[in-house]
């Protein structure tokens, strides 16, 4: 199958991960951060295995699936909030950040209706 590029260019394209830091085109983040309705913010908890249900409140009403980037290595999220987003009948995705970068990208030139949240 072919590839064509997406001509359809985002603000929030996220241009490279290396080193643990995630570049865009107007700024570079070391600190975990999420992408939600067009912005950019920071992500108060700060391992990606303290994340619990509660901590997601904000987003999960108005999108469909959450991603998760946790950093150079793939983590295992705790199974409570695995099972918690189950319940809820809500997409969870978790990846190394590398790959989350990739998939983010990915979903945004789909225009589908996600929050990601990135850890370097």
């Amino acid at each position: 199958m072919e590839l064509v590029e997406d001509k359809n260019k985002h603000n929030f394209d996220i241009k490279k991960y290396a080193d643990k830091t995630i570049f865009l085109s107007h700024k570079n983040y070391n600190e975990p951060i999420v992408f939600y309705k067009d912005k950019i913010s920071a992500f108060s908890i700060p391992h990606p295995k303290s994340i619990m249900i509660k901590d997601l409140s904000n987003y999960i009403k108005s999108v469909s699936l959450i991603l998760i980037g946790t950093g150079e290595k793939n983590i295992i999220l705790n199974q409570e909030l695995i099972n918690d987003m189950q319940k809820i009948n809500k997409g969870l995705e978790f990846m190394n950040t590398e790959s989350a970068c990739k998939t983010h990208n990915l979903l945004l030139s789909e225009k589908r209706s996600f929050v990601s949240i990135l850890y370097p």
